[in-house]
């Protein structure tokens, strides 16, 4: 088993939060993102605001993003934290977006862009992708779809 040396690291460190900005403040209005501790440079915390219009507005998504030891030029694993219902996400959290996928994977993107993504694909779903069950039903009945995706906004994704 090969273990990390403190020197690459270190280097690792250096350029991730280079790149995405440890110290970041200027953030996209409806997203933020950050490691969840500051010396772990492989494990962030994105969050994304509920696209205005949509079945999730008002709600706050959290989501894990945990960074391969070759960021970027792998991709992230990124997931929700906060159930959503949605038709490219999964129960578990799975994002279906292609952008996240290691042959599509394009190394310019960044956290931000990453997560911009997911949230245009919250405000734009595709319906198609057969792996969410609930994509039928955004199929058959989008009406139902959108009560049922803002009732668990309401659930899920909003204080009291």
């Amino acid at each position: 088993m090969h273990t990390e040396s403190m020197p690459d690291r270190k280097v690792a460190e250096h350029w991730i939060y280079k790149r995405e900005g440890f110290r970041k403040v200027d953030f996209p209005t409806h997203c933020s993102y950050g490691p969840v501790i500051e010396d772990e440079p492989f494990k962030w915390q994105g969050v994304i605001m509920g696209p205005s219009y949509s079945p999730y507005e008002g709600g706050v998504f959290f989501l894990s993003i945990d960074l391969p030891q070759d960021y970027p030029t792998k991709p992230p694993t990124i997931k929700f934290l906060t159930k959503v219902y949605h038709p490219n996400i999964g129960e578990d959290g799975t994002i279906y977006i292609d952008i996240l996928e290691e042959d599509e994977w394009n190394p310019v993107q960044t956290i931000e862009s990453l997560l911009l993504s997911i949230c245009s694909l919250l405000a734009d779903p595709n319906p198609m992708d057969p792996l969410n069950p609930c994509c039928l039903l955004f199929r058959t009945d989008k009406q139902k779809a959108i009560e049922i995706a803002r009732d668990w906004t309401r659930k899920y994704a909003m204080s009291d």
